[in-house]
């Protein structure tokens, strides 16, 4: 509430292959989805860039319903995109990985989002989505790793 906000968030209610999930970290993700466009901008990350607001940001009840993920085939290109960019953060930043790193970076995915979230509450579908969390780390630090190399 307020009226006197710069910007409004809400919580996000994404599905993932057809559910929508209580748990798994996707719930609820709040996302900034209303502001005044002179005292907002979007951050210049590769992905997931999201508003900043230079002001008071207030809070909505009511859901934003979110058709994340319809296929498995989008999440397997999507994870793609988004290892690739994310390797390409690290690799800026100065970052390097080995395979032990990539290993245990994409293991810690999947227990980080299957249990200590909560995903196996969310049935099957928390399930393919913590295999897929992990496949997307795992594959972040090995094309980190490769681009350390100097490998495409």
């Amino acid at each position: 509430g307020g009226g006197n906000a710069d910007a409004y968030r809400m919580p996000r209610r994404s599905s993932f292959c057809g559910r929508y999930l209580r748990h798994s970290g996707w719930w609820p993700d709040h996302v900034t989805r209303l502001f005044r466009r002179e005292r907002a901008r979007f951050s210049a990350d590769l992905v997931h860039e999201r508003v900043v607001v230079d002001g008071p940001v207030g809070t909505l009840d009511n859901p934003l319903m979110h058709e994340a993920v319809l296929r498995i085939e989008d999440a397997l290109l999507r994870m793609d995109r988004y290892s690739s960019a994310g390797a390409a953060m690290l690799h800026a930043r100065g970052r390097r990985a080995g395979l032990a790193t990539a290993v245990v970076h994409g293991l810690w995915a999947f227990f980080r989002t299957y249990v200590l979230r909560r995903g196996f509450l969310d049935g099957r579908e928390g399930f393919l989505l913590a295999v897929a969390n992990a496949e997307g780390t795992y594959y972040r630090y090995v094309k980190l790793m490769l681009l350390a190399r100097g490998k495409p």
